[in-house]
């Protein structure tokens, strides 16, 4: 089990004894897929922010670690409380055992129901990995469980439910609903509710799958205002640009570069940086190379949240081109646009899917989805007109503290799950 502060790599405990303690309580737990993600930091943002506003901080556990340069921050999880699911293994049969026979004893029919015909199709070893799981969560005193994404840990969500009595709730972001969501209906099917990220999404969900609309609510991600000092008005002597995203096709990486070609064609002297790796991160390059830029466009790689919040202070605009991919895939209200304006930065981005929630007319400009032309109009206007950009880095700022706070999501999320105190609207 890993500890607060340990990498996400350390191999955790194997010992019985995280599935025999117990702690009395009524708390949030979390199942996720894969935890913690660096492209992910609002799962532990949230998490991190329910610990900040109840006095039971929530339980975790993940089905995976991430992979090499993929690991994000442990902070939001104390020691104790964070267990891989593929670590509980034969090692710990004592503590299964015990755990069987506690499950078995509270919910004969169910139990036993659920350990032999497993909906999901979980083999027999995943199944006992459920009871571990099981016993992991309520001998922490958790009686609801939330995990982010319609991905495969729904379905063991779905069979905790059966096995145990937990019931759980997902919230569901952007390739959960938009790529290959034939499983997705089937994961909704027991959830006590959903989330989700924008209004755009809600609409989808219930057309698409017929979910009753009262069941799914929109749940904005947000961030932490509070720390975020708004930055002054950069003034650089060349204009800087800053894009921070996964190099994959649905962030629109290449119609940026286009627009940046164009706008050096018209005479408009800017530097860019366009942060994140990727599977397209060197064909990007190439195509840097390729449009005349090589030496007006710098490619950072991956960067710490710090240092990507401290790069885009520093810039006069920050731009997110998000398209719509070959698969169908394409973003929901990325984070980083909401950092952005906590930031006071002025924002370009596209008119897709819930990217107008956030950059609401005189917050930003909005371009044309894969349309170069449209956003290097929207990039000029924004470069070329200081007290354009001062006014909607401003009107950022304030869409940002009323609408797309952390705790305000901490808040929600609590009072959908728990009904807590706590969980009421701020």
């Amino acid at each position: 089990m890993l500890k607060a502060g340990d990498t996400a790599q350390a191999r955790p405990s194997r010992s019985a004894g995280p599935l025999c303690a117990g702690q009395p309580g009524t708390r949030l737990g979390y199942f996720l897929r894969t935890f913690p993600v660096l492209s992910e930091t609002f799962v532990s943002a949230e998490i991190r922010a329910i610990a900040a506003v109840t006095s039971q901080p929530p339980v975790v556990a993940a089905m995976f670690r991430p992979g090499p340069g993929q690991a994000g921050s442990l902070k939001a999880v104390g020691r104790g409380r964070l267990l891989y699911w593929r670590d509980i293994d034969k090692k710990q049969i004592p503590c299964l055992a015990y755990a069987l026979a506690g499950l078995l004893a509270r919910r004969p029919g169910a139990a036993s129901d659920a350990l032999w015909r497993s909906r999901p199709g979980l083999a027999l070893q995943d199944r006992l990995r459920a009871v571990g799981l099981a016993h992991f969560f309520r001998a922490h005193g958790v009686t609801h469980l939330h995990s982010h994404f319609g991905w495969e840990q729904a379905d063991v969500l779905a069979h905790l439910r059966r096995l145990a009595g937990l019931p759980y709730s997902l919230t569901l972001h952007a390739a959960d609903i938009f790529v290959d969501p034939a499983h997705l209906a089937r994961r909704l099917a027991d959830a006590a509710f959903v989330a989700t990220i924008s209004a755009f999404n809600k609409h989808l969900l219930v057309e698409r799958f017929g979910i009753a609309p009262g069941r799914i609510h929109v749940v904005h991600c947000g961030v932490d205002v509070a720390t975020i000092d708004p930055a002054p008005a950069a003034r650089p002597p060349v204009p800087r640009i800053f894009a921070l995203g996964r190099m994959v096709p649905k962030k629109g990486f290449d119609v940026l570069l286009q627009a940046l070609a164009r706008l050096r064609s018209q005479g408009q002297a800017v530097t860019a940086e366009l942060a994140g790796d990727g599977p397209l991160r060197p064909q990007l390059m190439r195509l840097a190379g390729e449009l005349g830029l090589a030496q007006s466009v710098f490619f950072p790689g991956a960067l710490p949240h710090e240092e990507a919040m401290r790069r885009m202070r520093d810039a006069s605009a920050v731009v997110l081109a998000c398209q719509i991919a070959p698969d169908g895939d394409m973003d929901g209200i990325p984070v980083v646009l909401m950092e952005a304006m906590a930031l006071g930065r002025p924002v370009v981005s596209t008119r897709l899917s819930g990217i107008p929630e956030l950059v609401a007319e005189g917050c930003g400009l909005l371009a044309d989805p894969g349309d170069s032309a449209s956003l290097a109009e929207a990039l000029r206007q924004v470069l070329g007109n200081p007290s354009l950009a001062a006014s909607l880095a401003a009107a950022a700022r304030c869409q940002v503290e009323r609408r797309f706070t952390l705790e305000g999501q901490a808040r929600r999320i609590l009072q959908l799950a728990l009904g807590h105190p706590e969980g009421k609207a701020a």
